[in-house]
């Protein structure tokens, strides 16, 4: 920065411009790739912010929702020094639940250089694009078989990060629509670049043989669709709602054959399951009877040991979990030797640790982002688009979190830092235009 700072103005806007976008396309990475990038960045983030923006760092940190996202990440980080200390225990990565700290300080950076973001998006996008390219393989998807796209550990983060993508697609091209970069000459490379990660997305969604991600995209799709009636006005309701019918449309015919063949048994087996459990009003005897059949898929049976276990050890610590201890409380379950203890169930994985004070924090978070969100799109601060992106980001990855751990993922990490960083720029710009 200090050597951009010796530029001429028009170069110096050219860096920065470079600089972060490229930093926030970063940051956004773990949907494309799986790796501790966006750590990295979030510190330099924090650090332009400290040292470049002190008056809005110190400003938003006197909101009572940034003193408690201070408290809780005290909280949480003193918690696990005296889980190492005094007990000898560790857990598995219990410090990530300090992350709320680093929101504030992530919003002020995103605030600062907001005008560079719909860029890092177009970036991100580019890299998406190339990525599947590259790593789809539509002969294998198209015979029924799973091939994960993009650059992660196991096809179940692929297909997360896949609907994310497309989720970012779909809400990059309405932004591009509502504040007139389809204007002139941009408008077929904004279509082309939308739409073909939009419809590759999709393709390797398909491929990843996710069916939590699969049942997480149909969620919110639907949810998109009560958004565009309830939330958008105009030729943007018109725009989101169309594209959903003829999506889901060709989704359907194209898709169906291939979801039944993949998920069908699972599906099966779950509905016999909600029979039982509403039949006999039993719900732990009939997930135990299940994990006990041994027609049901594999995957499943042991996705239910895992939370039978973790239900275990909530009835036993409801109020404020575990902690590190979980893991040697994890010993004495049912089914201790299932052979894995990530929860696979977002919502679990925090009760397990933190019980129901880290439950309520999590909760108290989203309703009061909710409300400055709606807010601020209501009164006319963000575009529609950006509010609906954000909405539906949030519905589909708190979908994804019922069926799998990735909240503790780099997908999970990276996107609440970029969401809770935005909500606390939104309350900056507020503030900044407010009378």
């Amino acid at each position: 920065m200090h050597l951009a700072a010796d530029l001429p103005g028009p170069a110096r806007e050219r860096v920065r411009a470079a600089l972060f976008s490229a930093l926030w396309a970063l940051l956004a990475s773990a949907m494309l790739v799986e790796s501790d990038i966006y750590r990295y960045v979030t510190l330099a983030l924090v650090a332009f912010a400290l040292i470049r923006h002190r008056p809005e760092a110190a400003r938003i940190s006197r909101d009572w929702l940034a003193l408690l996202c201070y408290a809780w990440a005290g909280y949480a980080l003193v918690r696990f020094i005296l889980g190492m200390v005094v007990y000898g225990q560790k857990g598995t990565s219990e410090w990530l639940y300090a992350f709320p700290a680093l929101f504030p300080l992530v919003g002020v950076a995103l605030y600062a250089t907001r005008r560079y973001i719909f860029s890092a998006g177009t970036l991100l996008l580019a890299c998406g694009l190339v990525g599947l390219v590259v790593t789809l393989d539509f002969r294998t998807i198209f015979a029924g078989e799973r091939a994960a796209p993009l650059f992660h550990h196991n096809p179940i983060h692929a297909g997360i990060g896949g609907c994310m993508l497309f989720l970012t697609a779909v809400f990059w091209l309405l932004h591009a629509a509502e504040t007139g970069r389809y204007a002139g000459r941009l408008k077929w490379p904004c279509l082309a670049l939308g739409l073909s990660t939009a419809v590759l997305s999709l393709v390797g969604v398909l491929g990843s043989q996710s069916k939590g991600a699969w049942l997480a995209l149909t969620a919110t799709m639907g949810f998109m669709a009560l958004l565009s009636l309830y939330h958008l006005a105009g030729r943007w309701r018109l725009h989101l709602l169309g594209g959903l019918v003829v999506l889901a449309l060709a989704v359907s015919a194209v898709a169906a054959p291939y979801v039944v063949k993949v998920a069908g048994s699972t599906a099966d087996a779950a509905v016999t399951m909600m029979d039982t459990a509403l039949a006999t009003k039993d719900p732990v005897g009939a997930m135990q009877a299940t994990i006990a059949d041994k027609t049901v898929p594999s995957a499943m049976r042991e996705r239910l040991m895992l939370w039978s276990n973790a239900l275990e050890l909530i009835e036993a610590s409801p109020l404020v979990g575990w902690g590190n201890g979980w893991l040697t409380e994890w010993t004495r379950t049912t089914y201790a030797d299932v052979g894995y203890t990530l929860l696979h169930n977002g919502y679990l994985e925090i009760l397990v640790r933190h019980g129901l004070l880290g439950f309520a924090f999590l909760l108290v978070f989203t309703v009061a982002a909710a409300q400055r969100l709606n807010a601020a799109r209501r009164d006319g601060r963000i575009a529609s688009s950006t509010a609906a992106y954000l909405y539906s980001m949030s519905f589909f990855f708190f979908a994804t979190i019922a069926t799998n751990s990735n909240n503790r993922l780099a997908l999970g990490e990276s996107f609440f830092l970029l969401a809770g960083g935005a909500i606390f720029a939104i309350m900056l710009l507020r503030r900044r235009q407010s009378p």
